[in-house]
């Protein structure tokens, strides 16, 4: 048996995958092995190597793999080009003066792969002979990336939970000292002083902490007021039933009492404080109770169980990856309107392929045309529908496409027209009648098109899915386009949905306001970020019988900044 003496030791040293003395006791030639054997040690779960002079001399699949190499390319190499830094190649370098046969080195290092990419290792070798640093050795490799990830989280969240763990411990250790410290001053000054029992009533009473005290019986001693809140109690006799109540406390998959579970994690010994979680239901459905700690008291009052309510701070997490999946979500719509653009840009060219061939057919079969009107008909619906094809996808194109941020020209009539045209398809899918009202003598508005298009399609795109309950024949959308004064031109877009409450009214501009169930409440707070860009405003119109009007103004070419 070889004796396992590494530089640098390690739990993984004891692993028998990692062992390389069965690799080296087969004597590795270096113009290559016997097919049996060979085979052997290509299916292996780690990678192996045989080096000279710290260059590949023989390496299996595996080890191949690991560093994003094609088998049989890293022969030849030096072993430099897997190290991250020169100085880990240097001190592994070292380490060869002080190998022989029968020692190992084993240390897990970050290592490069063929693209840059950085990997950790667990890496073992040994050297063939003691001759020397320039004689052969064996190497042993595992991949361990993995591990180490699963080990720094794990790290991370151990820390966090100590640094939480930590400070709520103070925290109840403050409280509890303070309240033993005023238990055994209420008892010492029961008899002498009434003034010292109603402070004391006063701060049990008031104390920002769930406090509980029980018989060893079970029977409730004393309760405040925060712990008979947390738990729905009013009375003194609620409290009792509801902490024996076996349906109340959940654990795992079932259900127990409060009682049970403090009974349970009751300390033996009077100077140990026990810390729990409790997951309470309550009359109006599941609360949190957490960091709970139990503690026998003095003078055989039975035992005083503290209360800190969680709930918020719970919630608050779970919004909080309600937000990191909306985010997500933003991401792949983001993606889709990539392809989006990409479809038009490829739907362009068989289009004009298309009218080409129809300009051709009107050219070379002008006279049999002119002979039958149907068929000239039938060609120039052709053409129509193409052009209108076409319409739609330089539409699509120019909304989705990379614009510049000088301000032009804008016709604000005819924009609400074509993002109209734009969304077409929506529209009739969803029954909706929309129409453009533009008063006389509108000015041509300064802006920047593709930006302004984009809070008309969000706007209408969000009156059509607020009309999704409404009756059919009751969805019109109507965008109206005014004359308020000479600086500023009013554009205003109005639905016949069931419009929004006032209380939310008040939100919707601001991040995640959405008043959708699914909607990442992010819209309308770029809608707002673009129109105050160009020096409007924007907002929702009050005082309305039904559905929602908002109104947004766009400053008139040429007038003072």
């Amino acid at each position: 048996m070889v004796h396992h003496s590494a530089v640098h030791t390690s739990r993984h040293d004891r692993e028998p995958s990692s062992d390389p003395a069965t690799v080296a006791d087969q004597a590795i030639p270096a113009s290559g092995l016997d097919l049996p054997l060979e085979l052997v040690l290509d299916n292996t779960i780690v990678g192996i190597s045989y080096m000279r002079q710290r260059r590949f001399i023989w390496t299996n699949v595996r080890m191949a793999e690991i560093y994003g190499y094609a088998p049989g390319e890293l022969t030849g190499r030096s072993v430099r080009d897997l190290y991250a830094t020169e100085e880990d190649y240097r001190e592994v370098g070292r380490m060869y003066a002080t190998l022989s046969t029968n020692r190992f080195y084993t240390h897990e290092r970050p290592m490069v792969r063929k693209n840059g990419e950085l990997i950790w290792c667990l890496i073992s070798g040994r050297m063939v002979d003691s001759s020397g640093a320039d004689s052969a050795s064996i190497w042993v490799v595992q991949d361990i990336t993995d591990r180490k990830h699963v080990e720094d989280q794990i790290r991370r969240a151990n820390l966090r939970l100590e640094q939480t763990v930590e400070r709520r411990t103070l925290n109840l250790r403050r409280s509890y000292e303070t309240l033993q410290r005023e238990i055994e001053r209420r008892q010492a000054a029961q008899l002498a002083s009434a003034d010292t029992r109603q402070k004391y009533r006063a701060l049990f009473t008031h104390i920002p902490l769930g406090v509980l005290v029980i018989s060893e019986e079970g029977e409730v001693i004393e309760a405040n007021g925060t712990v008979q809140t947390c738990l729905a109690a009013s009375t003194r006799r609620d409290l009792h039933q509801l902490i024996q109540d076996p349906s109340r406390a959940i654990v795992g998959d079932g259900c127990t009492s409060l009682a049970g579970i403090i009974r349970q994690h009751l300390p033996v010994d009077r100077r140990r404080v026990e810390r729990f979680e409790v997951i309470w239901r309550s009359n109006r459905g599941i609360r949190y109770l957490s960091a709970v700690a139990a503690a026998l008291a003095r003078h055989g009052l039975g035992a005083v169980v503290v209360f800190q309510d969680e709930t918020t701070q719970r919630l608050a997490l779970q919004r909080e990856q309600e937000q990191h999946q909306a985010l997500a979500h933003a991401s792949r719509v983001s993606l889709m309107s990539q392809m989006a653009m990409t479809m038009a840009h490829d739907l362009g060219q068989p289009l004009s392929a298309c009218q080409s061939y129809v300009m051709g057919l009107r050219h070379r079969f002008a006279g049999e045309l002119r002979e039958r009107p149907e068929l000239a008909h039938a060609v120039d619906r052709i053409a129509m529908h193409l052009d209108e094809a076409g319409s739609i996808i330089a539409n699509a194109r120019s909304f989705l496409s990379r614009h510049t941020r000088e301000f032009e020209t804008v016709d604000l009539a005819e924009l609400a027209r074509k993002t109209l045209d734009l969304l077409e398809i929506q529209l009739r899918s969803a029954g909706v009648q929309a129409i453009v009202e533009s008063a006389e003598l509108v000015p041509l508005a300064r802006g920047r098109p593709t930006e302004l298009q984009h809070v008309l399609a969000n706007l209408v795109v969000n009156a059509i899915e607020a009309m999704a309950s409404v009756p059919s024949g009751s969805r019109q959308l109507t965008i109206r386009i005014g004359c308020e004064r000479r600086s500023l031109v009013p554009v205003q877009v109005a639905d016949t949905g069931p419009g929004i409450a006032p209380a939310r009214a008040e939100t919707i501009f601001e991040s995640y306001g959405s008043t959708k169930e699914a909607g990442l409440g992010i819209g309308l707070m770029i809608c707002r970020t673009i129109i105050e860009s160009h020096g409007g405003t924007i907002r929702l119109l009050p005082e309305r019988s039904s559905g929602a009007c908002f109104r947004f103004t766009v400053p008139v070419a040429g007038a003072d900044d």
